[in-house]
């Protein structure tokens, strides 16, 4: 870390903890879901939206995979418009597609792109790979389905946030070679290596707000259940991928106070040493969920509008 936490998202912790906030996956799933439900409804009734055209709820199927998404329309006179697949963070376990609504809203709106919410299957009802299996087939349909959705199939981009991230760079592995490959991808604080050494990230002796070291263990345990023996396998780990070459332009989105930092860093380096078309994005005075704060602090929403941009600019680049 090399820059303090900003104030505004620094006043937000400070709040929590005097509270007595649990851990985010502590009790059970149903228990942690209804405080994330009731935190981000809470949040929600204190600001507005971002404004889209239109919102479709739909079921994206493929090779007998039924998905549930959520369809974002922007107001936009471009006469054939990208589409970017959001798959929502929530360490495998939390959150959903009306849950994250406002980000969605905020990629629709800004990067002026139809936004395909992937609802997928949650652990640990639904362990690995059931999320990775839905994140895959949802990008499929969105890939063949393009010109219904946005209008232009050469321009189809996956992105994700957390786990999310997670599920995005796996499906972008897995879809290399695809016959309309896809335009981009963006990782915003991923998460790539669930083998990673817990107890290295311990031993820094640093406080990460919002996301600690033993939050990571229940997420393994959580998402991997059974299959915890699999945990360096591609996916779920595609930090630990043989072979990085030939995917998308990749944005890349670190956070100076979270554990998954050196992750996203280390991705980016071996995308750039593969060829890949990189560009990381360092927000040092944020914190891991930064991305679903861009309406509660001037600076989390700087970042957003910056990666936004960044998305945009990208889908918008020819040649």
């Amino acid at each position: 870390m090399s820059a303090a936490l900003d104030p505004q998202l620094a006043t937000i912790v400070a709040a929590m903890r005097a509270h007595g906030a649990p851990p985010p996956f502590s009790g059970t799933p149903a228990e942690a879901r209804e405080r994330m439900r009731r935190a981000v409804m809470a949040a929600r009734e204190r600001t507005t939206l971002p404004v889209v055209a239109s919102t479709e709820d739909r079921v994206a199927e493929h090779q007998g995979l039924r998905v549930p998404v959520r369809i974002y329309r922007p107001v936009s006179t471009e006469a054939a418009l990208p589409t970017v697949v959001f798959l929502h963070g929530g360490g495998f376990v939390l959150g959903s597609v009306e849950l994250m609504d406002d980000i969605a809203r905020k990629l629709c709106r800004d990067v002026e792109a139809v936004v395909v919410s992937v609802d997928y299957r949650l652990a640990p009802e639904h362990p690995f790979p059931a999320a990775h299996d839905d994140a895959l087939a949802a990008t499929r349909w969105a890939l063949g389905h393009a010109e219904m959705l946005g209008g232009d199939p050469s321009r189809v981009a996956l992105a994700g946030e957390s786990a999310g991230a997670n599920l995005a760079a796996c499906a972008a592995l897995a879809l290399r070679g695809h016959a309309r490959p896809l335009a981009a991808q963006l990782l915003v604080v991923p998460g790539l290596d669930m083998a990673r050494d817990v107890a290295a990230i311990e031993a820094r002796g640093i406080d990460y707000p919002m996301l600690a070291p033993a939050d990571l263990r229940e997420i393994a345990r959580l998402c991997m259940g059974a299959s915890a023996h699999r945990a360096a396998e591609v996916p779920p780990s595609p930090l630990r991928a043989a072979n990085v070459a030939g995917l998308p332009p990749t944005l890349i989105a670190v956070a100076g106070h979270d554990p998954l930092r050196e992750e996203g860093l280390a991705y980016a380096h071996r995308l750039e040493a593969a060829g890949v078309p990189t560009r990381l994005l360092r927000f040092d005075d944020m914190f891991h969920p930064f991305f679903g704060f861009f309406a509660h602090s001037a600076a989390a929403g700087r970042a957003h509008d910056a990666i936004c941009q960044a998305l945009s600019d990208r889908l918008r680049r020819h040649g």
